[in-house]
């Protein structure tokens, strides 16, 4: 059954009208003080303009080399950071310590029904820290993204 046949269907406002992820097996570094992608993205098409967007991301590994520091996790539509405050969507303060799941949501109401993709993006508090993000023995980077009816 097609989606537009399933909203048409009369299902209840936050019923889960359709599921897509991704994931990556490649590590991910950086130093960088400013957002940079992760290379982990998703595009999904909402079927409504009154649809919400669920968006999962799981960290099967995380590390942060130095002495102390921040590292930071965020969700992008398209250019928008949907973070928000310094923690934008996760912060770990850590101590060259691997942290074994991470994961963080974010809910989103993109009032689209045009194909839509989020990315995640990651940085660190101070450049002399790096971040580690992936690890591939440990399971894969993912972000699963689920169309709630609105």
């Amino acid at each position: 059954m097609a989606l537009t046949k399933i909203r048409d269907a009369g299902l209840p406002e936050g019923s889960v009208l359709q599921v897509v992820s991704n994931f990556i097996t490649t590590d991910f570094n950086t130093n960088s003080t400013s957002f940079v992608t992760t290379g982990l993205s998703q595009a999904i098409t909402p079927t409504s303009t009154s649809s919400k967007i669920l968006c999962l991301v799981s960290i099967p590994g995380w590390y942060l080399s130095g002495s102390g520091g921040e590292s930071h996790v965020t969700v992008y539509r398209g250019s928008t950071n949907l973070g928000t405050g310094t923690a934008n969507a996760l912060m770990y303060t850590v101590n060259d310590q691997l942290r074994i799941p991470s994961t963080t949501q974010v809910l989103d109401s993109p009032a689209t029904t045009s194909a839509t993709t989020y990315t995640v993006y990651g940085k660190v508090g101070s450049s002399s820290n790096t971040t580690y993000i992936s690890y591939p023995s440990y399971g894969h980077f993912t972000i699963t993204l689920m169309e709630i009816a609105g």
